[in-house]
């Protein structure tokens, strides 16, 4: 092979901004410049080109304040991160074989929920004992999460640690205290206590231990409840920094001093499935969480957050739950270019219920190849340079400050939850949310598009339902069409088969195929089954082949140019073989009127409410 040298300099001269923004106004013949920004929750945007800001300065190297880039000087080249899963079975003794075969596997830290309703039920001394038998609490950092009685759950480890012989400097990982996670969750604390009362409570255990046990932080910020009750990246982000500005406080007026304070909190946010907007989320966390602690009087060191990383729970689906696999794998990957500390990637079948050990395997051994495989515990800082996500952590930073002042306008924290300010955002971001799930503007592979009927159905044991609360109430953003798919189910254990759909594709099949494809997907959404044709060139044909499909829906799919002449005649003839409903694929446009007097009963588009739509034709087939 020739070395023919490259002088790309040279050969392409630079261009200027001015010169690029010319030539995309003259491709996009008139329409607005901002029709190639991408909108992003919370008010953010992703702009189609990011260059280097002059007037932004360089950001410092990892390890250096405010640790934009990671609170270690050499990244995850310095041991990696830690793969730290987390747990909730509700049977005791599975969780603690879990803990087990995990940490034999390559799992290094443990994140234990702890509680009755949604967690591992540990009452007592003896049962965490029995959790965490196997456990080497000297060197494996465990992590508490506790759904009520907090304090109680810190003591029965420290107990137990001491009990088994372990020095108290050689305990390392948090324990849970979140007040105002309880109450995001349930609505107020236990015993009618406030979070400045627990605070005062256990201000004395965080100096005591900031000296016997410097690995072993008492607060934690959690996010699990804002993240599974549909809350933004933007807000996540701001409500975590606004909970820690409220434990910086409370601890302050305890008597503990700034440095000490800051050391003592953990954070847990969650990664969704936006890949780069959740690394900048991430990034900015610790650039905001720097400034709150060097405004509080916090030394550079103090400024570095320990952050844990947890793969998302709202985006996760029960159908085709294999996909979850992908999710959590650019999640993890997401979180670890983002330079978290610790990450829990979740089982694929978490939706279903408790997680099997194959799930749990597979979960495991997705952090293992990110580190050993694709070598990113082998760069410092995997995002550093990149001018895009400089920006976009830029934006994301400026917008939860913005969030956090409103906050604290409020009151702070505390009061916001309290006034139901936070409740109130959140059914906001979930009835957009959910009209963009509907419309399937944001899509769900496996679900909202591309269903596959005839999956093999994952069991697992289903957990107990979420008691009702005055909390935040977590849910999916899958859950509008896998009701649907549940009534498809239901339906075939009744009848031997599914509500199906004829597909009275109009044309060649170039012709119809294009939208016939779309509308059978669209009806498989809801658990509905598309007899498919290939095309029929009269309307006879078309009632004919009807007539003997035997299925109960007829869907008229085709070019527009054919509508006119076709639809009056044919959903006429078809209502008269027997349909139950008539639809059409495509907007009926200024011909509305007279489809439905000819007997269409609906029109299905791409942008229209599709969960509206497969409902009006399960009640219309009889699907329960």
């Amino acid at each position: 092979m020739s070395q023919v040298p490259l002088h790309i300099a040279a050969e392409f001269p630079p261009r200027s901004l001015e010169e690029w923004r010319r030539l995309v106004d003259k491709d996009l013949k008139g329409k607005p410049f901002t029709s190639l920004q991408s909108p992003l929750e919370g008010g953010l945007g992703l702009q189609p080109l990011y260059v280097q800001q002059e007037e932004a300065p360089t950001p410092p190297p990892p390890g250096v304040a405010p640790y934009l880039r990671g609170t270690q000087a050499l990244g995850h080249t310095e041991g990696g991160w830690l793969l730290c899963q987390e747990y909730s079975e509700p049977d005791l003794a599975h969780a603690a074989q879990a803990l087990k075969t995990d940490l034999e596997r390559g799992t290094q830290g443990v994140w234990l929920c702890l509680g009755e309703s949604q967690g591992i039920p540990v009452k007592d001394e003896a049962a965490l004992a029995k959790l965490l038998a196997d456990v080497p609490l000297a060197r494996t950092p465990v992590h508490l999460e506790s759904e009520a009685e907090q304090l109680t759950a810190a003591s029965l480890l420290l107990t137990v640690a001491a009990k088994a012989g372990v020095a108290k400097s050689a305990l390392s990982g948090s324990l849970g205290i979140d007040p105002l996670g309880i109450v995001a969750r349930a609505g107020s604390l236990p015993h009618g206590a406030s979070a400045s009362m627990l605070l005062e409570e256990v201000a004395a255990l965080v100096t005591v231990l900031r000296e016997s046990s410097p690995e072993l932080r008492v607060m934690l910020v959690s996010t699990r409840a804002y993240a599974d009750a549909g809350a933004t990246s933007v807000h996540e982000l701001a409500w975590a920094i606004a909970t820690g500005v409220e434990y910086l406080r409370g601890l302050e007026r305890a008597g503990v001093s700034p440095d000490v304070a800051a050391r003592s909190v953990q954070f847990a946010l969650s990664v969704g499935g936006q890949f780069f907007p959740e690394i900048a989320k991430l990034r900015a966390a610790r650039l905001l969480w720097a400034k709150v602690v060097a405004a509080s009087g916090g030394s550079a060191e103090a400024q570095a957050m320990r952050l844990h990383a947890r793969t998302a729970t709202a985006n996760k689906t029960q159908r085709d739950p294999w996909v979850n696999i992908l999710r959590t794998t650019a999640e993890s990957f997401a979180a670890v270019v983002a330079g978290a500390d610790s990450i829990s990637t979740s089982p694929f079948d978490e939706a279903l219920g408790t997680p099997d050990e194959g799930a749990r395997r597979l979960a495991r051994n997705t952090q293992l190849i990110l580190r050993d495989e694709s070598s990113l515990n082998r760069v410092a800082d995997p995002s550093g340079g990149s001018y895009y996500l400089e920006q976009l952590t830029s934006d994301f930073a400026r917008a939860a400050w913005e969030e956090l002042r409103r906050i604290e306008g409020l009151g702070g924290m505390e009061q916001a939850l309290a006034q139901g300010d936070i409740a109130r955002v959140l059914a906001e971001t979930r009835t957009a949310r959910d009209k963009a799930v509907r419309t399937r503007k944001q899509p769900i592979v496996g679900v909202s598009e591309y269903p596959f009927l005839g999956e093999a159905p994952v069991r697992r044991e289903a957990r107990a339902p979420v008691a009702a609360s005055a909390g935040l109430r977590p849910t999916r953003v899958a859950e509008s069409f896998e009701a649907l798919r549940d009534a498809s189910d239901r339906y075939l254990a009744a009848h031997g088969h599914r509500p199906s759909a004829f597909l009275a594709s109009l044309g060649t099949v170039a012709e119809h195929t294009a939208r016939s494809t779309w509308v059978a997907n669209a009806l498989g959404a809801g658990g509905i089954e598309s007899k498919e044709q290939h095309g029929f060139a009269d309307p006879a044909a078309t009632v004919a082949a009807f007539a003997g499909s035997g299925a109960p829906l007829a869907v008229i799919s085709g070019p527009d140019a054919l509508y006119p002449e076709w639809v009056p005649a044919l959903a006429t003839q078809l209502k008269a073989q027997g349909a139950r409903a008539v639809a059409v694929a495509g907007r009926p446009g200024e011909h509305e009127a007279a489809f439905r007097a000819a007997g269409v009963d609906l029109f299905i588009y791409a942008g229209a409410d599709l969960v509206a739509l497969l409902t009006s034709l399960h009640t219309q087939l009889g699907v329960a």
